[in-house]
């Protein structure tokens, strides 16, 4: 069997890491080479072909003339170096499949409805496009997104939620699941019944393994995981995975307001509202995936984060603020 040559731009960070190690799970398979700067992790997959260089520079040159079957580009963030790529690859790749984000989605615009692929996007003006803060990652995804849809390279856009899981830098999901299974009580905000959509590392990176094979798709994927969950049920598949059951101390919004706690930044992953109410079932169609359930993903997670001896997350409230906060609320 011919191996199928594939560039993965990025591959040793968080999301592109866990792709390599699926797609090595196949060794006759895949010719990989990987397109990075060469400065994080570059220990890994040391067997590998690695050209090293910033893609949004002429560094890209070294791709010139170079063919592949496909290109999974996990590390793109400005439409105009995008184009200049595709524009090198162009006649030498056989498919461009970009992950892209559900932050696309213009929320204000959808409001509380579900999310389809056909919703309603961010607009990107000229100056959004080259700006670097990340108050503009959105448009700039959707810019990155225009450059492949008006291209003639066959391309598979992925919009994932927020993604969890082994290699996440973020930890948010791991906030929560290190209290769960460090504390017997967890402060946690009220209201938990609002919905959300997540994007488990481990599927993901088989749904972006399945996308190179896909004899007919479509342009763009909602890259969600799992059916919407709410926030407590989210808690309690954490809860279950590590065979725990703490006392959850509800923090209501006047409690929240008084003790100047942020959604998002103290308390990861809640917003005091539904977000991304993201629909997946044309991923689920298409590519014939099952998913592990959200208890199962969170059992690997736990096993995963067994391995790195549960460190202090690196996120969200500090854990003696917490317990301040607990005592407040319960005596």
């Amino acid at each position: 069997m011919t191996k199928k040559k594939i560039l993965i731009m990025g591959g040793t960070f968080f999301v592109g890491r866990a792709l390599v190690e699926q797609l090595l799970l196949s060794p006759d398979s895949y010719e990989i080479t990987l397109f990075n700067r060469g400065r994080t992790n570059t220990h890994l997959f040391p067997d590998l072909p690695k050209i090293h260089g910033n893609r949004e520079t002429d560094d890209i040159a070294q791709l010139k003339g170079k063919t592949f079957d496909a290109v999974i580009d996990v590390s793109s963030y400005f439409p105009l170096s995008l184009e200049k790529l595709t524009q090198l690859l162009k006649g030498n790749v056989g498919r461009y499949i970009y992950v892209s984000t559900a932050s696309v989605y213009d929320l204000e615009a959808i409001g509380e409805s579900s999310i389809s692929e056909d919703s309603t996007l961010l607009t990107c003006s000229t100056e959004q496009k080259t700006d670097t803060s990340m108050a503009t990652y959105g448009q700039r995804k959707v810019a990155c997104e225009e450059v492949l849809l008006s291209s003639d390279i066959d391309s598979i856009i992925m919009r994932p939620g927020v993604i969890y899981g082994k290699y996440d830098p973020f930890d948010r999901h791991y906030y929560w699941l290190y209290r769960i299974k460090k504390n017997s009580k967890v402060l946690v905000p009220t209201g938990s019944d609002n919905l959300s959509a997540h994007t488990f590392v481990n599927d993901f990176a088989r749904a972006l393994e399945q996308a190179i094979h896909l004899p007919q798709h479509r342009k763009t994927y909602n890259a969600i995981t799992h059916p919407l969950v709410t926030f407590q049920e989210m808690l309690q598949a954490m809860a279950d995975a590590v065979d725990k059951n703490p006392e959850w101390v509800e923090a209501d919004l006047e409690f929240q307001e008084a003790a100047k706690l942020q959604p998002w930044s103290d308390l990861p992953l809640w917003i005091n509202g539904n977000f991304f109410m993201v629909t997946n079932e044309k991923i689920v169609k298409d590519f014939g995936i099952t998913f592990d359930s959200i208890a199962e993903s969170f059992r690997k997670s736990a096993a995963y984060y067994d391995q790195l001896l549960w460190q202090e997350p690196n996120t969200g409230l500090g854990l003696d603020e917490e317990k301040e906060l607990i005592k407040s609320i319960l005596y």
